[in-house]
């Protein structure tokens, strides 16, 4: 089974692919970005974290695929960080979080 960091690389290749699809810093963590905007990035604990739809981050935390983005005391509505690395699951999910951010009804 390939590490956290492998399936992210791997991931990050495939979504480099994208003409609008670069890289940048979030949280001092190199994440992928779609015009411009962060939607994932691997955590300093090595887990992934995404952006999507607030409605959509309750349910990845109520079927327990992913775990709520706390920062100091502030829950990130649109941000989940995945638990377990699982290539279907993270490729899936990346997908959704590089459409909701790229997509033109996102603020």
């Amino acid at each position: 089974m390939a590490t956290a960091q492998e399936l992210f690389d791997d991931l990050i290749m495939e979504h480099l692919a994208r003409p609008e699809v670069s890289m940048g810093r979030m949280f001092h963590s190199e994440g992928l970005k779609v015009n411009g905007k962060i939607y994932a990035f691997l955590s300093k604990d090595r887990r992934v974290v995404l952006k999507v739809p607030a409605a959509r981050a309750a349910e990845l935390v109520e079927e327990g695929t992913a775990e709520a983005m706390v920062m100091g005391a502030r829950r990130m509505r649109e941000w989940v960080a995945l638990r377990v690395p699982d290539e279907t699951v993270w490729r899936r999910l990346l997908s959704e979080a590089a459409t909701y951010v790229g997509g033109s009804s996102h603020r």
